[in-house]
């Protein structure tokens, strides 16, 4: 596995994160399944992985609990990595402390706020919620401190200038970066000199499925290559991508993704044309497709 430091803190190059872990259905509710998600966490640790995503809301809060309650019990290495997210519960100070005691720290490693946009970050620096989390990082209980990017790269960039933000969290990935504006962000996140937390390295368009077309493209250019190696090692391609946040749902899948991490192959020049013309073929397909 590699890894990464930021400030004092080492993490993998792979995060795991905890938004697709298996889920229980038996009262119509879906609720997590613990032991199973226990399967996979240690899974996890045994390659190597030492970076763990998560959110306040995700398996209906009850990820944040399955973290806390394994390695409460466990001396193995770990950062926590979580969020506050407005939309989800306003009440910024009650979401902190409960986090805290899900994950059963009196320090969250990385904590960052969710869906700052071009519009939504003057609500949130006017609710509080910003002067607040930067106390709690000087009273010790954050360590570290960011924010997740919607903004365009201008208006990102004078958030990032305007507080001292320790690592900034951008959706990436090879179909944004070409027919978007994920390159724009990266770069101007990279100018500022902010570690990047990526995440999303696997959407490739607004259903997240590879037409048949598209997959035609990178079969050609590498028939032993699975669409998941080419999402994961792109976005692993860049210089300034501290860890990749992947959410999985089976150790299969985890250790699948966990390979990709464990050596220094990046893509070659002529591997990013390939993905530049698959990104060209799924946009073009999703086009002709919404005519219908």
């Amino acid at each position: 596995m590699q890894y990464r430091t930021v400030g004092d803190t080492k993490i993998s190059r792979l995060s795991l994160g905890t938004k697709r872990l298996p889920t229980t259905d038996v009262t119509r509710v879906v609720h997590l399944d613990v032991p199973e998600a226990h399967t996979i966490i240690d899974a996890a640790v045994s390659e190597g992985i030492t970076c763990f995503d998560t959110a306040y809301n995700n398996r209906k809060g009850e990820a944040e609990s399955a973290l806390g309650d394994h390695f409460a019990a466990s001396d193995a290495e770990h950062a926590f990595v979580t969020s506050y997210f407005e939309m989800v519960d306003p009440r910024f100070e009650y979401v902190f402390q409960k986090q805290l005691k899900k994950l059963q720290t009196d320090c969250i490693d990385f904590y960052y706020l969710e869906g700052v946009g071009d519009i939504t970050q003057y609500g949130l620096v006017d609710t509080g919620v910003v002067d607040f989390l930067f106390k709690m990082k000087e009273e010790g209980k954050i360590k570290n401190l960011g924010f997740d990017s919607e903004m365009n790269s201008q208006n990102q960039s004078a958030f990032a200038k305007k507080y001292p933000w320790d690592f900034v969290r951008l959706s990436i990935n090879y179909f944004d970066w070409f027919n978007k504006k994920a390159r724009e962000r990266y770069e101007a996140a990279a100018e500022d000199g902010l570690p990047i937390f990526a995440h999303s390295a696997l959407r490739v368009g607004l259903n997240s499925s590879l037409k048949q077309e598209t997959l035609d493209v990178l079969r050609a250019a590498n028939p032993t290559r699975s669409s998941v190696d080419w999402g994961l090692r792109f976005v692993k391609s860049l210089d300034g991508v501290t860890t990749v946040a992947s959410n999985v749902y089976s150790v299969n899948q985890l250790q699948e993704n966990a390979a990709i991490f464990n050596d220094d192959v990046v893509l070659s020049a002529d591997e990013l044309e390939v993905l530049k013309e698959a990104a060209a073929v799924q946009k073009q397909i999703k086009k002709v497709t919404s005519k219908k």
